[in-house]
């Protein structure tokens, strides 16, 4: 009895796992509606027009902070996702209704979709902790979870391109999906008690009790946690400009409108299922070595993207990106969490998760300066290679968890 309950239980956590990080992503959505939101506001910058992509990663390097402090300790991880969702879905939906014809209720949008993006994001991967109890099979989980975000990112890039075509501020009725993810979590999800409410385990209570406040929790942290904070900080800086610039390459390279960005990023999606799928296979074969392995990948993919003469040769390279890159959030969050006591963990991921998307809001002002200095957007993508190949090898120093 006891193990037909404990298979339904992990059942169901691996649905509210998979469907509510459908619903963590998004930033990225409206990736191919950005050379038309370009038209649309001709006066605007182009990388003014890419804050359309990065005001959620803005607010994420708090948001994801502030999930990471609660969750848990003073809201329960059902009520965050179901508050995390909420915002994703009504913010999301705004510019469809109100940006027609105005940048600013665009952005305003945004910022409020980028609350729930932060908090999503802050817990999207790390939920595995509490919802999948098998250790062996977390790390799995973890990996399943990225592949439901970029499965979704996957519909979404199609869907959107199409919704282009009608009218351009409907690319964010997308957002509607949010609610699908907001009433599977309301009605499936654990309700897990606070950890500061748990009396069933008194050492538990203790190691709490000794943690004392958040100042005294973050310093109780291993080095490990900062270290890779900084490294995946820095590979978003290097990766994210990809996705602010996919519509431009495809578009003002003369390979296709907004649909076939649409239909170049189902390629990439598709990979990046593949990716989340094998992950905890790659981690456990390649054990230290698969971190590096990802952003040395990665890294020529980007290279093969900005040398581009086709489309043919733009999917090629989204392919491989796909499946290199969607293992190296995990794989960093994997590096340090044997490390992390368990009252903690939120707080570590949230830590790192900000650190991502500190270096996905750069790619804007790091497009900016190329342009500043007479570059076109795209030649951001020239640069951004040598980084990630010596990130990979700086990884070999400290990724020392390979389970």
């Amino acid at each position: 009895m006891n193990t037909s309950k404990s298979k339904k239980a992990t059942i169901i956590g691996l649905i509210v796992l998979v469907l509510a990080n459908s619903a963590a992503g998004g930033a990225e959505w409206c990736s191919s509606a950005l050379a038309d939101i370009a038209k649309a506001f001709p006066d605007t910058p182009y990388w003014v027009i890419t804050l359309v992509n990065n005001i959620p990663n803005l607010c994420a390097v708090v948001f994801t902070v502030v999930a990471g402090i609660l969750v848990n300790r003073k809201i329960t991880l059902r009520n965050m996702l179901l508050i995390g969702i909420g915002f994703h879905c009504i913010g999301g939906i705004m510019p469809a209704i109100f940006g027609e014809s105005s940048i600013a209720m665009i952005f305003l949008g945004r910022f409020i979709f980028g609350i729930g993006y932060g908090l999503m994001q802050g817990i999207g991967i790390s939920m595995a902790i509490k919802l999948v109890e098998d250790p062996k099979l977390r790390v799995h989980a973890m990996g399943w979870a990225v592949a439901a975000q970029y499965a979704m990112n996957m519909i979404a890039q199609v869907v959107v391109g199409y919704l282009v075509g009608i009218k351009v501020n409907y690319a964010f009725y997308i957002y509607c999906w949010s609610a699908i993810p907001f009433l599977v979590v309301l009605f499936l999800c654990p309700k897990f008690e606070l950890d500061t409410e748990s009396t069933s385990d008194g050492s538990k209570l203790e190691a709490l009790a000794k943690s004392g406040s958040l100042g005294n929790a973050i310093k109780s942290l291993p080095s490990t946690v900062w270290v890779f904070t900084v490294i995946v900080a820095l590979y978003m800086l290097c990766y994210y400009p990809m996705f602010l610039l996919i519509s431009n390459i495809i578009v003002n390279r003369g390979f296709g409108n907004a649909v076939d960005v649409g239909v170049a990023m189902v390629y990439y999606s598709v990979a990046t299922i593949i990716g989340g799928l094998v992950f905890g296979w790659a981690a456990k074969v390649f054990k230290n070595k698969v971190l590096c392995m990802f952003l040395v990948l990665t890294a020529v993919s980007m290279l093969i993207l900005y040398l581009s003469t086709s489309f043919a040769m733009v999917c090629a390279a989204l392919t491989l990106s796909g499946i290199t890159s969607t293992g190296i959030i995990p794989a960093c969050i994997n590096a340090f969490n044997n490390e992390v006591s368990e009252e903690n963990k939120f707080l570590a991921t949230g830590i790192a998760e900000s650190g991502v998307n500190i270096g996905a809001f750069l790619g804007t002002p790091f497009i900016a300066l190329v342009q500043a200095f007479g570059g076109s957007p795209d030649t951001t993508m020239f640069f951004t290679p040598v980084i990630m190949m010596i990130l990979g090898f700086v990884t070999l120093k400290y990724y020392k968890n390979s389970d």
